[in-house]
């Protein structure tokens, strides 16, 4: 029964989890049948600007789920308490400081994001919660308790689209759309808190400062790569959104919300990959395989709905969205090439995050550079919108193949020196 054990979970999490995403798209589908585009581009500028600090604040959960994989491979499952209760007494005083300054400065705020200030306002409230969440999320995680794992993400899309739905009976358009992104991320850490079980909460003695001074150093390296791998993923549609018209950014949201179908389950994969290679690299192993696999379900599945995208790109657009949307019909295929590279860049991002993370977090800066100076130097138009993010995704993917190569490389020889000297 254990032996089946691991599979069914995965299998589960892959459904839980497509359920999950099905929720959440038919909540922006919903939002762009509803609303006028230009509120339509309004609330997905707003969700992209939050899902980059959401996926910032995050940074807790692949360094909590790194030491609780290390601690089981370890046989230290005693230590797990410890470590979720440290970086959850972290994660609540930072969120408390975030929320407060993401409402003191929200007229600012505002402003840099062409935003209302009421919708900055109002998404004071995820900030908080987006910062607790990862912490029990990385627990459940490095378990590899996936069904869990799998559960609060369908609390949050539930969340999400129940209120909303009442929201709109109500008539409140797009300040209910608005207020249901903080109220799904309130019933999903709810719900992850419940899943984790008491005996996590039982008062426990702080862990090992080495291990506590290492999680810090592994935390700055995984903020740094999350802010730049999600402002990798939101510049172009911040850029559009100053740049056109309302209807063309509108048009261009409805483009973003496709190509995220393009990484869903890329991001089950990736999210399955993560503890394993955590204790594959803790044994002294290379995890080619594991990386090769994740390749090849993000090609697979990525390349095979971009097909459909460029042939089916006009039935696609306005079924979901509408007529009022039609522009976006011949960008449609090309966007999920462009979505191909930047989801393949997502496994070097969580390979390093196991490993050791500086040259990547370097290779990320960059490309987030690199993806703003081609938004500012190329013509404005949704066109060089998706070049610039493309061309930045499989940039990075490949720079980030090219360094896994060269280190395995260079491990190969130190080996095979040592053999060398050994026999000598």
């Amino acid at each position: 029964m254990k032996l089946f054990q691991p599979q069914f979970e995965t299998t589960t999490f892959f459904l839980l989890d497509g359920l999950a995403n099905a929720i959440d798209f038919a909540f922006h589908f919903w939002m762009g049948r509803v609303l006028i585009p230009a509120d339509f581009a309004i609330l997905q500028t707003l969700n992209s600007v939050v899902l980059v600090y959401a996926t910032a604040s995050g940074v807790f959960q692949p360094v909590v789920g790194r030491f609780v994989a290390e601690a089981r491979g370890q046989e230290r499952n005693q230590a797990i308490p410890a470590i979720f209760q440290s970086y959850l007494r972290v994660a609540f005083w930072l969120g408390t400081i975030l929320s407060i300054l993401t409402f003191t400065f929200s007229n600012t705020l505002a402003r840099i994001f062409n935003l209302p200030q009421w919708t900055i306002q109002l998404s004071a409230a995820l900030i908080f919660l987006s910062t607790l969440r990862p912490i029990a999320a990385g627990v459940l995680q490095g378990q590899e308790r996936f069904i869990s794992f799998g559960l609060t993400r369908l609390a949050l899309s539930l969340g999400r689209i129940l209120i909303v739905f009442v929201l709109l009976q109500a008539g409140l358009g797009l300040t209910g759309a608005v207020i249901a992104l903080p109220f799904g991320w309130l019933i999903s850490v709810m719900c992850t808190f419940l899943l984790l079980g008491s005996a996590l909460w039982k008062k426990q003695s702080p862990p090992d400062r080495d291990l506590l001074r290492e999680g810090w150093k592994l935390s700055a390296y995984a903020l740094l790569a999350y802010f730049a791998y999600m402002s990798l993923t939101s510049l172009d549609l911040v850029w559009v959104n100053r740049n056109l018209s309302g209807e063309s950014a509108g048009a261009y949201a409805s483009l973003v919300l496709m190509r995220r179908i393009v990484a869903l389950l890329p991001g089950v994969a990736v999210t399955v990959m993560f503890p394993r290679i955590a204790k594959t690299l803790a044994k002294g192993d290379r995890p080619h395989r594991l990386l090769i696999q994740t390749a090849a379900i993000i090609l697979a599945v990525g390349g095979a709905l971009t097909i459909l995208y460029f042939i089916f790109a006009d039935q696609f657009i306005n079924i979901i969205f509408g007529n009022a949307y039609q522009s976006a019909a011949p960008l449609l295929g090309w966007m999920g090439i462009a979505m191909i590279g930047v989801s393949l860049s997502s496994i070097w991002l969580n390979y390093y995050l196991a490993e050791k993370p500086r040259n990547f977090v370097i290779l990320l800066g960059a490309a987030v550079v690199l993806e703003w100076l081609l938004l500012n130097l190329l013509p404005i138009s949704m066109q060089n919108g998706i070049l610039a993010f493309g061309a930045t995704g499989w940039l990075l993917s490949l720079s980030g193949l090219l360094l896994y190569l060269f280190k395995a490389q260079a491990l190969e020889s130190d080996s095979l020196l040592s053999g060398n000297q050994k026999r000598k």
